[in-house]
């Protein structure tokens, strides 16, 4: 079953979800001992919601936490996760829903306490209410059921929504607090070694002396239509070569990209599709002064290794998906079409209306240069 088969099925779970009885919870619950978070996709809205529940494992260090999700989150990705207890696969197969539900659904009953953190699908508030307390976002196409919630706001950003979740969550144990201000996620490199050669490619970037910038002009094959032109990703790698070092970034979804690229050369590294996501992980972490990319999940990949961001957005609005590190800045422009992707109202489009994506061609190259250079200022990195 496709993602859009799993859309329409959800669809019809509508009925269902908004006639369960709000669950309610009892005043002075013992803390969880058992505890499942829900997001279903995608990857990088897991990167957004991990920090959040990270402070789930630090004000209940003795509970067990298990994440359900699907394929598309890209699971193994956060297997290294030190604070997380297992990962749950919900297949998109019809057949095995109906093979396997009734199991699942017996298993949530273990649950003290359930929380879904996505925003519009109606299956995974419905699976919640099989634990002993759910919590959830009051959103406009679900959250009725929610012992636990909060209003669901489009306009803050989401990594800061699911803190606001767990402020809720813990506010209702009566839990002591935690900082939740925190967007990085440095345990995903957890017992990572890197190679011999991933270590030469790092140290060869790095040798240069110059500011470091990868630059990521690709998205997931079904939302390319919000990546910016490559034409215009090169004509600022021409801008700033002279005074600073490029990576070009990139995975199989960006496999016809790489040869549209310059080759490597001297300051110059083209490097899409010859690195795997945890090696790419390991070298923002190491060697990366500037991500430089589309609305994509290599961006919130650099985030996490407390990367700062020139985030280009077209259909989504930066404010809400872009990144939560302050010394990140927004490459976008204010047209009234925009945003046209708004999660939570199940809108999620994979074209644009127009014949041309037109919130991405009034970007100029010069306004990205300028997002460059502000961020280099912002920063301890030097830069000519």
């Amino acid at each position: 079953m496709k993602l859009k088969t799993l859309k329409f099925f959800d669809k019809l779970l509508a009925t269902i979800v908004n006639r369960l009885p709000t669950k309610t919870m009892r005043h002075h619950a013992p803390s969880p001992s058992r505890i499942l978070i829900i997001k279903l996709s995608a990857m990088g809205d897991a990167l957004c919601m991990f920090p959040a529940a990270r402070r789930l494992a630090t004000v209940f260090p003795e509970a067990h936490i298990d994440w359900l999700t699907t394929k598309r989150s890209n699971p193994v990705y956060f297997s290294a996760l030190p604070f997380l207890n297992k990962t749950i696969i919900l297949s998109t197969s019809l057949r095995d829903i109906f093979i396997s539900g009734v199991r699942i659904l017996l298993s949530l009953r273990r649950y003290d306490l359930i929380i879904d953190f996505d925003q519009y699908y109606r299956v995974s508030e419905l699976l919640s209410y099989f634990g002993k307390i759910n919590a959830g976002f009051d959103a406009p196409l679900k959250g009725s059921a929610f012992a636990i919630k909060i209003p669901y706001d489009p306009g803050i950003n989401e990594t800061d929504m699911f803190h606001r979740l767990i402020d809720r969550v813990l506010a209702e144990y009566s839990a002591p607090s935690t900082a939740s201000s925190r967007f990085d996620l440095p345990e995903l490199l957890t017992g990572f070694q890197p190679s011999e050669r991933l270590r030469a490619i790092a140290a060869d970037i790095r040798s240069i002396g110059l500011p470091v910038l990868a630059f990521y002009p690709g998205s997931s094959r079904n939302a390319a239509f919000r990546r910016l032109d490559a034409g215009k990703y090169l004509q600022v790698i021409e801008s700033l070569r002279s005074r600073c070092t490029v990576v070009i970034a990139g995975g199989p979804d960006e496999a016809e990209l790489k040869p549209v690229f310059p080759a490597s050369s001297a300051q110059l590294f083209n490097l899409i599709g010859e690195l795997s996501l945890l090696e790419w992980t390991w070298l923002f972490h190491s060697a990366i002064d500037v991500f430089v990319g589309n609305d994509g999940g290599l961006l919130h990949v650099a985030e996490s290794q407390s990367v700062p961001v020139v985030g280009i957005f077209g259909p989504a609005l930066y404010r809400k998906w872009g990144s939560a590190n302050p010394r990140s800045i927004a490459v976008e422009t204010s047209l009234p079409c925009r945003p046209c992707l708004k999660n939570y109202l199940g809108m999620v489009p994979s074209h644009c209306q127009f014949e041309t994506v037109k919130c991405l061609d009034a970007i100029t190259t010069q306004s990205i240069v300028d997002a460059v250079d502000a961020v280099l200022d912002k920063t301890a990195v030097p830069h000519p």
